[in-house]
């Protein structure tokens, strides 16, 4: 095994800005080569460690609090029977999907904005999620109505549906035609995924006003973004949504990747950036419909993520895993704020909306002043 230091060239980001020089290290062993950056990692082990102090945690605030150590303790099988079904039957459920949802929905957003080039190219912003929510809504609130073929699939089968629908719309129209050969524009991408994603609140609220009173009721606090009534249904949608992100993306490392830096280098380098950019975005709706269906369109959390991941690791574009590992700790620390500091057990989501707020202004603003340069 050989161990070689040597600085890395500056990668240009989409807007055409350079990033400083680096350093990593590329640890060979035979024919194989593996490049470690070695901030990156560090940021990934930080994250890492913070995510699972959270996530402890979380397990530990209920009605029998307890400390990240008894809590370790327990789940070890070390717990008496008291604490035991504390754990597993009520805050372990809670604490997996905030970690979970929170992964997922960060990854998705690393992958949007990759094969958009653009940091406001999120499920939130392109209609995946509203299409996902709309669909989900559908059969919570009219479940014993025209809705109730959606609530015999599912909701996270109806949130998948309506995501998938949602994003084939939007490809089809964002598609240049015989115009351009490059692929999507991701300025038209964005333009077209924010008008259907107002179409879609549009149609959402209309549901809700058509709805029963108590079934509404549901489905509001369901879209404002919530984990507090999550159980152990709710948790196999979002592992489901996690692990198939988490491979597709391991395996598909190096054409993401080279995809971010724009179609022609892409092609040039031997990627197929149709295939790639269908594949991608097919995960990103899958990992971001199972997500919603578990917690509801939690905002900004994949917006959020992967700008303050991309700023934490240097890296020149939105890393997923790492990205992940943001928004979990978005999601685990938003639904501790709201269970130990703010009165009545807010949903996580105004807690991730009002940190989300204030982000998106100051990124529209930086993207205005690098446009002006």
């Amino acid at each position: 095994m050989t161990v070689d230091l040597r600085p890395q060239p500056a990668v240009p980001e989409p807007d055409g800005t350079a990033q400083r020089p680096t350093t990593r290290r590329i640890i060979r062993v035979g024919p194989s080569s593996w490049v470690i950056r070695p901030r990156m990692l560090t940021v990934g082990i930080a994250g890492a460690a913070i995510t699972l102090l959270l996530f402890l945690l979380s397990v530990g605030v209920s009605d029998y609090p307890m400390g990240p150590l008894d809590v370790a303790r327990v789940l070890l099988g070390g717990g008496t029977r008291i604490e035991n079904v504390v754990v597993f039957d009520v805050s372990l459920p809670r604490a997996l999907v905030s970690l979970l949802v929170g992964f997922g929905f960060g990854m998705a957003g690393a992958l949007t904005q990759r094969i958009a080039r653009n940091p406001l190219a999120t499920p939130d912003i392109l209609g995946i999620t509203a299409g996902a929510s709309a669909a989900a809504v559908a059969a919570i609130a009219f479940s014993t109505s025209w809705g109730a073929w959606l609530a015999g699939l599912g909701i996270p089968t109806a949130a998948l549906l309506g995501g998938f629908v949602t994003a084939i719309a939007m490809y089809v129209l964002a598609w240049p035609g015989r115009r351009a050969n490059a692929g999507i524009d991701p300025f038209r991408l964005v333009i077209i995924g924010v008008g259907v994603t107002w179409m879609l609140q549009a149609l959402t609220s209309y549901m809700l006003t058509r709805a029963q009173i108590a079934d509404a009721a549901r489905a509001q606090t369901w879209l404002v973004g919530s984990v507090s009534q999550a159980t152990w249904t709710d948790v196999w949608p979002s592992l489901i949504a996690v692990t198939v992100g988490m491979t597709m993306v391991i395996g598909l490392s190096r054409p993401i990747g080279v995809l971010g830096l724009g179609p022609d280098i892409a092609r040039g380098l031997g990627v197929n950036t149709g295939r790639v950019t269908a594949v991608v975005l097919v995960a990103a709706v899958f990992i971001t419909a199972l997500c919603v269906s578990a917690a509801g369109p939690i905002a900004f959390v994949a917006l959020l993520a992967p700008q303050i991941a991309l700023r934490l690791t240097g890296s020149p574009q939105p890393t997923p895993l790492a990205s992940g590992l943001i928004g979990a700790m978005l999601v685990l620390g938003g639904d501790l704020l709201c269970r130990t500091v703010l009165p009545g057990n807010l949903p996580v989501g105004i807690v991730t909306a009002a940190i989300g707020g204030p982000f998106l202004i100051y990124l529209m603003i930086t993207m205005s002043r690098k446009a002006t340069v």
